[in-house]
């Protein structure tokens, strides 16, 4: 089947890497084909009509010309430059990690326009003023619940059984919350009532929604250390940015 020569696409940049003198390699998600790396030729130059809408976080339309083992962005239309995100620390590290998380779970060329669609609504509402940590923790369980990874927050990871909306626990190796009874065979930590809401808040609520929430310094730290660990275990590494995550909190 012959490959279509140019195309265009709704995308968000979520890294950026220099070629040469004058170009940069943009990793973008996009809503048509997921994931898709190419060369934005000249973008480092100071009068380059491309990098504009083609810094980190940027949401854009862009044409890119099919290439042999990149596309090549020809041209770029900005749509939202999440300009907010460049320049304040806190929201710049929590959309550093939320890019970076999606970078590291997805494969090229696997569209999931929903994917796309919370990526950029989370993106915009940080940008708008939303709670970075807040809105970067729903960001988690919305990719990972979506790629298949959990965590189970309804019923016992373990026997199935049901945890009700009480305080039990939570397992990383087993993925998701525990009854009583598991965890007082072992393997997990101690999980409030307030954290358990919290997380099944979040994992329900629409981005929208969770824009205009901020989690209680308690329950911020206790399902940050919780997902924070649950990631990695997912990754089996740590993701570069989450070290500066832990600073911002």
């Amino acid at each position: 089947m012959r490959r279509v020569r140019l195309y265009r696409v709704s995308a968000v940049v979520i890294r950026q890497r220099d070629l040469g003198e004058a170009d940069r390699i943009v990793v973008l998600y996009t809503r048509e084909r997921g994931k898709v790396s190419a060369v934005a030729k000249g973008t480092k130059r100071p009068r380059s009509k491309l990098a504009g809408s083609l810094q980190l976080f940027s949401h854009a339309s862009v044409q890119l010309a099919a290439g042999r083992s990149l596309e090549v962005a020809t041209q770029a239309r900005p749509i939202d430059s999440h300009y907010n995100l460049r320049r304040d620390m806190s929201r710049y590290a929590h959309a550093s990690y939320a890019a970076e998380l999606l970078d590291a779970l997805t494969d090229e060329g696997l569209a999931d326009p929903d994917l796309f669609d919370v990526l950029v609504s989370t993106l915009g509402a940080m940008d708008r003023g939303g709670d970075p940590p807040t809105m970067v923790r729903a960001f988690e369980l919305k990719l990972m619940a979506r790629l298949g990874y959990g965590p189970e927050l309804e019923s016992c990871a373990s026997c199935g059984g049901d945890v009700g909306g009480g305080g039990r626990g939570f397992s990383v190796s087993q993925g998701g919350v525990l009854c009583g009874g598991c965890l007082a065979a072992g393997g997990g930590a101690g999980l409030s009532a307030a954290g358990l809401r919290a997380l099944r808040e979040l994992s329900e609520l629409e981005t929208e929604v969770v824009a205009g929430r901020r989690l209680a310094p308690a329950a911020r730290e206790e399902i940050g250390r919780l997902m924070r660990a649950f990631v990695d275990f997912r990754l089996e590494r740590q993701l570069r940015s989450a070290a500066f995550l832990t600073l911002e909190e």
